[in-house]
């Protein structure tokens, strides 16, 4: 893996001595492609050496086998129409030009040899030609990079008006729909980013840069099969773009095979480059597989690496079991008061002193510290939260329900656990996945992929998800309950039923419940306050933008509540809700009740989850790594004086439960 990359550094350095040292780097690339004969970096800088030292001849030569090993070499073919015009071939010159500038019309570099070259030949009309078709590229040229500006300081929408004009100009430029991809990506449509970059890897099947971006679209859009197989194909064309295995190493945690990543990992962190990157990936990996030793090992070499990388303190902290010495505690608070942090960097160390000052009982200071980060992440991603209740309430009705009798996959082997996030479902989870004939999964996510499926915001409400539903006929329904069994099958072992747990999935009952009618919900809940302030205090990313404030979040926990008393009254008896402080108070009779409703026998296993070793990939990972304890449950109190907005919202807003 890594034999590849080195020697394209290598090649790296040698072209940095061009043009000052030609004779010398070249007799090095003699020597180097005795080795590597159809390495394309070094035939191009060898045929650039001898043109620097016009020896014509043997750059053709060379030229002309790098050609026969990429055809569509760009810079390659335009060296190789200067020799052979040189050479009084011109007729050749031009033909290869005219390759170049139609295959790719955006290198400004090949139109200007063009229009000298014309002018040469005295085909001046044709010269003149393309001296205007040059401005025009340029002109477009110019105005993409304005829309790349502005992409890259975070003005979507004025980036994504630059392309929807410039491909009103010039339909399907890979260029400028690779943008719009880009910004899809940023608000997680990507459905449409696959879609597009799929068709832009057709036309230019041999650009890795755009089928990098497509398998990372895969990977976003978690079909992380083909994303694999993109990824490999890519490793074959580039062994010696080193970024192309973390892509691998990503997809196969994904997957769940992560022996895989953690062996590409280790490698890769050989590497000075992003090392500390991928030691927080590895040690993510390793802590997900259970080896919280060795992941915390490796988050503290990060930390030796880059003593700012602020992810690594977060994992630290994140691991739940690990605890700050006051050296460490003492470092955080020096690089927060040194102000050479990134705003991102001081996010992730503000939480984890939070949870340092935490463990040492220092609550005031601790909740400070929760605080800011939450408030600077607010404003790095500012959210506003909307209730969508409203749509699902007035689509998914007791008639609905009824008039989809007899629709639908008759498949009960997935169990959905839902509810709030940091409330007890990756516990709830664990103890399913040590039953004997329960799989574990992922957060699988299919739900909402099908959501979005289904969802044409173009169109009227009508054509919007959940009112599209309304449109679909069995067949339909039937196809896409079957790709969400297809999608889930990889993950699955031998085991009759599984779990999907994704705690957001409970604003998506009524699209499971008309997919597979005879679904199993388990709804986890603990008590508000205490289930608010965990969300409060756990960095989240992106997952759940409503996170950041403790007004959204009791707004939030009132919304759920809500929507679970819907889902109860239209579907009666067919959810199980399930509090985490009864698993504390009897654990045996609420497994066992839990199991009953699910069709399972009882089996010990599950009061021991704690001795099961799968691969868990949540915050609760070290968590359900224990025996189940009781402190827990009324840890919120030590903060109970700054949570007002908390409790207010709450209080003000929740309905009853049912």
């Amino acid at each position: 893996m890594l034999e590849a990359f080195r020697r394209n550094q290598a090649l790296q350095a040698l072209e940095a001595r061009l043009p000052d040292d030609v004779a010398a780097v070249k007799e090095e690339l003699k020597a180097f492609l005795e080795e590597d004969t159809a390495n394309t970096r070094a035939l191009f800088m060898l045929g650039r050496c001898y043109l620097h030292s016009e020896e014509l001849g043997a750059a053709r030569e060379i030229l002309e086998s790098l050609l026969a090993h990429d055809p569509d070499h760009a810079s390659g073919k335009t060296d190789l129409a200067t020799i052979y015009f040189r050479n009084d071939d011109h007729s050749k010159a031009l033909e290869l030009l005219g390759e170049v500038t139609s295959a790719r019309p955006e290198l400004i570099s090949p139109w200007l040899v063009l229009i000298d070259y014309l002018q040469q030949e005295g085909q001046t009309e044709a010269s003149e030609d393309a001296r205007k078709q040059h401005a025009m590229i340029k002109a477009f040229n110019d105005k993409l990079v304005l829309a790349e500006q502005a992409f890259a300081s975070g003005d979507f929408q004025a980036a994504d008006g630059i392309c929807r004009r410039l491909l009103l100009l010039v339909p399907n430029e890979v260029r400028t729909l690779r943008l719009l991809t880009r910004i899809a990506r940023q608000f997680g449509h990507y459905e449409y980013s696959t879609a597009t970059l799929a068709q832009c890897v057709e036309t230019r099947p041999r650009d890795v840069g755009l089928g990098v971006e497509y398998a990372y679209s895969l990977l976003g859009s978690r079909q992380y099969q083909a994303a694999l197989a993109q990824c490999e194909q890519l490793v074959k064309r580039a062994p010696e773009n080193i970024d192309l295995y973390d892509l691998k190493a990503e997809i196969l945690y994904n997957l769940g095979r992560h022996d895989e990543a953690i062996a590409i990992y280790r490698e890769l962190t050989a590497v000075e480059d992003k090392q500390s990157l991928r030691l927080l990936h590895l040690g993510k990996v390793l802590k997900t597989v259970g080896s919280a030793d060795e992941a915390t090992a490796r988050y503290k070499q990060a930390i030796e690496v880059d003593p700012m990388v602020g992810q690594a303190y977060w994992e630290l902290a994140n691991l739940k079991t690990y605890r700050f010495s006051n050296d460490e505690i003492a470092a955080m608070q020096g690089l927060l008061d040194g102000g050479e942090l990134t705003p991102m960097n001081r996010v992730l160390i503000e939480f984890a002193l939070g949870k340092a000052l935490e463990d040492a009982a220092q609550f005031e200071q601790s909740f400070r510290h929760y605080e800011s980060a939450n408030s600077a992440y607010a404003s790095i991603r500012p959210a506003g939260y909307l209730s969508q209740n409203g749509k699902f309430k007035s689509v998914f009705t007791a008639g609905y329900f009824a008039s989809r009798q007899g629709q639908g996959h008759d498949s009960d082997a997935a169990i959905f656990v839902v509810g709030l996030p940091r409330s007890g479902s990756t516990l709830v989870e664990q103890i399913l996945s040590c039953h004997t004939e329960v799989d574990a999964t992922q957060e699988l996510d299919e739900i909402v992929s099908i959501a979005r499926a289904v969802n044409n915001p173009e169109q009227s409400e009508q054509g919007q998800y959940p009112q599209s539903l309304a449109s679909l006929d069995a067949g339909a329904i039937g196809a896409l309950a079957q790709r969400y069994l297809d999608f889930a099958q990889p993950y699955r072992q031998d085991a009759p039923n599984f779990v999907d747990k994704a705690p957001h999935n409970f604003h998506h009952i009524g699209l499971i419940k008309t997919l597979f009618p005879r679904a199993r919900i388990i709804d986890v809940r603990r008590d508000p306050m205490a289930s608010g302030w965990s969300i409060y205090r756990q960095f989240f990313g992106d997952s759940f933008q409503f996170s950041y404030k403790l007004e959204t979040i009791g707004k939030y926990y009132a919304d759920y509540i809500d929507l679970m008393n819907h889902w109860h009254s239209v579907l009666p008896g067919q959810i199980l809700t399930l509090h985490y402080e009864d698993l504390v108070a009897d654990l045996p009779a609420t497994v066992g009740s839990m199991l009953e409703y699910c069709g399972l026998a009882f089996e010990e296993a599950c009061l021991n989850f704690h001795l099961n070793k799968r691969a868990v990939a949540t915050p609760s990972a070290e968590q359900v790594r224990q025996p189940l304890y009781s402190d827990a449950l009324e840890h919120w109190k030590n903060y109970e004086a700054f949570l007002g907005p908390l409790r207010q919202a709450i209080e003000n807003e929740a309905p009853q439960t049912r």
